[in-house]
């Protein structure tokens, strides 16, 4: 039996080994194998359900199972062949804003360092809009200034009949905003009043009032304005532009007449009510700027200078338990170190009421922190240093005071004290 059965095994070895495997030969390679057609599988499910497999033997088809597919397996998937991909890159939909963007793909879909003017300028019903989106949303003066240029130039080739004197005075106001806003107000000048004599706009008496106030002239800039404000007495945006006007020429009392009829016609106006309340708190009236700068805060605007004013006057209205609590609310919500520098400076006051000048020296010290450039807080620190007996010290702060501060007569008078006083 042993021998039978080592004879039987060296048989089937033989066979498997000799044996022709279906599509190994080069002549079958190309022909298609038993049962791995589609077609044929369909044939014969359909049929009696029986099908032989390529050593001969019965395999019985689940009913149904091939005739059926299963839904949505037979679909092509969008991009899954081979000849939809490019090496190894994936496609972009064509609704893609990537599609369209050259460049990074994570940039800025419109560049605006690439728009040519000249190819819109003569384009009316696009580069109006073309403008405000380069001025007021991108905040590319410059962009803009080229594209009103342009468009100017198309317009001085033009016919004197042509249609499009129309927009001539408006571009010409566009013109003189972005010069202004280059800091070039002489060069702006005449396209305002070009554009004012063309069309007078309330906008252009606005920008012709403020070039004349950048070239230290508001006298002009008073007659300006005031011409529109006999046209439009109610609007308080040319009520206001007189008031700054005024209070820029150190005229206090006509400002404060101004911003009184400003809070008048617009009772919310928080501008006016703050410089009202500014009035009183430097006319020894703190309490009556309290109330304004209250009724601000109950008009839902909070800042920290807001509430370092309310906590000034407090401090001098004489509610002291409000005043740290106001100081600590503008120190929380201080964010640039300029305010942080105020707050720091207006809190040394507190200190110098209550006799802590050490305490008040701290205060300026972190004063400097977040502003090295305070010329008063110099002069408040040499007059304690002063104060304490370090004379050296105050000497060399009121020396950096000046040289921060060189037309601040209280600092001159402090150092001329120290010459006369103390000899250094």
């Amino acid at each position: 039996m042993a021998g039978m059965k080592v004879t039987t095994e060296e048989v089937e070895f033989e066979r498997i080994a000799t044996a022709a495997r279906p599509g190994s030969s080069i002549k079958t390679a190309f022909q298609p194998r038993p049962l791995t057609s589609q077609r044929a599988q369909q044939a014969r499910s359909r049929g009696s359900g029986v099908a032989h497999s390529s050593d001969g033997r019965l395999n019985s088809s689940r009913p149904g199972s091939a005739a059926v597919a299963r839904p949505g397996t037979s679909l092509s998937r969008p991009g899954s062949s081979l000849g939809s991909r490019c090496g190894t890159a994936s496609r972009i939909r064509a609704t893609s804003a990537a599609a369209f963007n050259v460049g990074d793909a994570t940039s800025k879909l419109y560049q605006a360092s690439r728009l040519n003017p000249t190819i819109y300028a003569e384009r009316e019903t696009l580069v109006k809009a073309l403008f405000q989106f380069l001025y007021y949303h991108e905040a590319d003066v410059q962009k803009a200034h080229s594209l009103c240029q342009a468009v100017l130039e198309v317009e001085r080739q033009k016919p004197s009949g042509s249609t499009g004197c129309t927009l001539s005075w408006w571009w010409q106001q566009q013109m003189g905003r972005c010069l202004l806003a280059l800091h070039y107000p002489r060069r702006a000048e005449p396209f305002l009043q070009q554009s004012l004599a063309s069309f007078p706009h309330p906008d252009t008496y606005l920008l012709l009032s403020r070039v004349y106030q950048r070239i230290k002239q508001p006298e002009r800039a008073l007659l300006v304005i005031g011409e529109v404000v006999d046209s439009r007495p109610f609007d308080v945006t040319y009520r206001l532009e007189q008031a700054r006007i005024h209070q820029a020429m150190e005229q206090q009392e006509d400002a404060l007449q101004l911003y009184r009829l400003v809070a008048k016609l617009h009772p919310i106006n928080v501008e006016s009510l703050a410089s009202i309340a500014v009035g009183y708190f430097y006319d020894n009236n703190p309490e009556m700027a309290l109330m304004y700068y209250r009724r601000i805060l109950s008009l839902g605007a909070q800042s920290p200078e807001l509430y370092c004013n309310i906590a000034l006057c407090c401090l001098y209205g004489g509610q002291i338990d409000l005043v740290l609590p106001c100081f600590q609310r503008a120190l929380a919500t201080a964010t640039q170190p300029g305010q942080k520098a105020d707050i720091w400076y207006n809190l040394s006051f507190v200190a110098v009421t209550s006799g802590d000048f050490n305490l008040a020296k701290r205060c300026l010290q972190l004063c400097l922190t977040s502003d090295a450039q305070n010329g008063a807080a110099l002069n408040n620190l040499a007059v304690l240093a002063a104060q304490s007996g370090d004379i050296l010290g105050a000497k060399s702060y009121l020396n950096a005071a000046k040289d921060v501060m060189p037309d601040a007569a209280e600092v001159t008078t402090n150092l001329q004290f120290m010459d006369v006083h103390y000899k250094l």
